[in-house]
């Protein structure tokens, strides 16, 4: 779960049992640094690393610590730096972090160590602004909310064989992703 407190500008990661009682809290790297602002999407990845998608106040980042708290890295996007609002977060079969981003009004792909891999989805493309994302595990389709005009898209970009053999390389960015089902307008 993640915690904003918008008065003081303190977030935090919380995890609980099945029971409801609270078993960690993330909030600080090993040198006392608050780890977070302003936490707004999290997601597990397959190694049990937490995935924290960090809106902030003035930078944004995709925050990664590892099953036990440990902070793995930052990123705060590409070119190393540039700047990152990051909304929807997910990760895929192979581990890899897939990130919307409202400033660039992208999703990108990173791997488990943090190192950009490529733009899944551009301006260019119908989908407006990425806004939200959920990865299906058994189809292998990457389900995009848009945030102004009401549609869902679905794409598939990794194959059963990339997920069997863990040898996917992403393409480059104009072919990186293809509609494998038209888009879903909700009215």
């Amino acid at each position: 779960m993640c915690y904003i407190n918008n008065y003081i500008k303190i977030g935090k990661v919380t995890r609980y049992n099945q029971s409801g009682q609270l078993t960690q809290t993330i909030q600080h790297d090993n040198t006392g640094r608050r780890l977070y602002s302003g936490p707004i999407y999290i997601t597990e990845n397959n190694n049990g690393d937490v995935v924290v998608s960090d809106y902030g106040y003035g930078s944004g980042a995709v925050v990664v610590t590892e099953r036990g708290g440990r902070h793995c890295f930052s990123y705060r996007g590409c070119p190393s730096g540039s700047g990152l609002r990051p909304r929807g977060i997910c990760t895929d079969a192979l581990s890899h972090i897939l990130v919307c981003d409202g400033r660039t009004k992208t999703v990108q792909m990173l791997d488990k160590d943090g190192q950009f891999l490529s733009h899944l989805l551009t301006k260019s493309q119908v989908m407006g602004e990425p806004r939200s994302l959920s990865y299906d595990v058994n189809t292998h389709c990457l389900w995009v909310g848009s945030r102004h005009n009401n549609k869902v898209c679905v794409y598939r970009y990794i194959t059963r064989q990339d997920a069997l053999t863990d040898e996917h390389r992403p393409r480059p960015d104009e072919e990186a992703m293809f509609s494998s089902t038209s888009a879903i307008e909700w009215r």
